[in-house]
């Protein structure tokens, strides 16, 4: 466990339905991709510098520099507003929208399938949240990594890719 819980997704805004055979499966989701955003956000040094301090504090930092990151950011900087909703809120985004994306077809015995509920309408993807919940993570990445940017001096380390974001409709 670095941050995130299966109970982040139980309900609230990141919200996903798992029947009793695809909990392991978002387990496994938060496993792969929780890891792997925090080191593309801040580099494989200072990421990891930042993983060390959250297994110190139980999932929480403790170091100052470290909590400033995490929590939600409102900075007025050189005219610039620079925003986060915070990493766990970032991560919860990617990780949902990681999920859903996978979810629209599954790979079984007898090939690619598209799960059909009896009393249910399949829609089309473009209709649902996962995309709105992509770009929120996405802001909260840039505004981490631009509020890093201001206070270069404390972040000693941060290789943060400069990650080019699509954005969906």
């Amino acid at each position: 466990m670095i941050i995130l819980q299966l109970s982040d997704f139980e309900s609230g805004k990141f919200e996903l339905h798992t029947g009793m055979y695809a909990v392991n499966n978002l387990q496994q989701y938060i496993d792969k991709y929780e890891k792997r955003y925090i080191l593309d956000l801040l580099g494989a040094t200072l990421g990891n510098e930042f993983i060390n301090d959250l297994d110190l504090g139980m999932g929480m930092p403790t170091e100052q520099r470290f909590i400033d990151i995490f929590e939600p950011i409102e900075l007025d900087w050189n005219l610039c507003l620079i925003l986060s909703d915070g990493m766990k809120e970032m991560l919860k985004g990617f990780i949902y929208y990681e999920y859903l994306k996978d979810q629209v077809a599954q790979v079984t015995a007898v090939g690619m399938v598209t799960p059909k509920g009896e009393n249910s309408e399949r829609i089309n993807s473009l209709f649902t949240q996962m995309y709105t919940r992509y770009n929120d993570a996405a802001r909260s990445y840039k505004g981490v990594q631009n509020y890093i940017w201001t206070r270069r001096g404390d972040y000693t380390g941060f290789n943060g890719r400069a990650k080019q974001f699509i954005t969906w409709l």
